[in-house]
């Protein structure tokens, strides 16, 4: 009776898209903009990036979060700057080539986690949308959508500490949309 109950509620939470989801790399972007000589955005991503995430896109609950970025595969558009943002000047990609964040709570449509960039460790704030479930047409497998939102201080990690902020803003905007894969 105990594994008959088990399986039924197992089978229930599959059915539901609730469990361990996997980042599709392919529709998925890590994006940030930050303000140059006060006046314009500037924006780039990283093209190199993996997460795992369990969650129930039905009560829009996440259980975990995990992701990592490849500082190398930072794209501005504008090979000069990629390199100098890759430089010690910025994100010293050399010493420190992985940025991470982990969550470590979730308050209704907000995450807090430990962000770490530079070799740097801090708690951040993002909003997140969770989209509804949805049977991918040719894999048959649960697909969900999930945005997260934020800001934070370049300096509080250490990138750019030397570079004023009426040449690059100290506060940059994340924004990352990731579709997820059921595993």
């Amino acid at each position: 009776m105990k594994k008959t109950l088990i399986a039924a509620g197992l089978a229930l939470a599959l059915s539901l898209g609730a469990g361990e989801y996997k980042v599709d790399p392919a529709h998925s972007s890590v994006e940030f903009k930050v303000k140059h000589l006060l006046v314009s955005n500037v924006g780039g991503s990283f093209k190199n990036f993996d997460g795992k995430i369990d969650l129930d896109p039905k009560s829009k609950k996440i259980n975990f979060l995990e992701g990592e970025i490849n500082i190398g595969s930072i794209n501005t558009e504008n090979q000069k700057r990629d390199d100098h943002l890759r430089s010690p000047d910025f994100f010293d990609a050399q010493k420190n080539p992985k940025g991470h964040f982990k969550m470590t709570q979730q308050d209704g449509d907000k995450i807090y986690g430990i962000l770490t960039l530079n070799g740097v460790s801090k708690e951040v704030e993002f909003g997140i949308d969770i989209s509804d479930a949805i049977i991918h047409p040719k894999t048959k497998k649960n697909i969900v959508g999930l945005e997260l939102e934020g800001e934070i201080k370049r300096k509080d990690f250490g990138i750019g500490a030397n570079t004023p902020d009426s040449i690059v803003s100290d506060k940059v905007k994340i924004s990352i949309n990731l579709e997820l894969i059921a595993q």
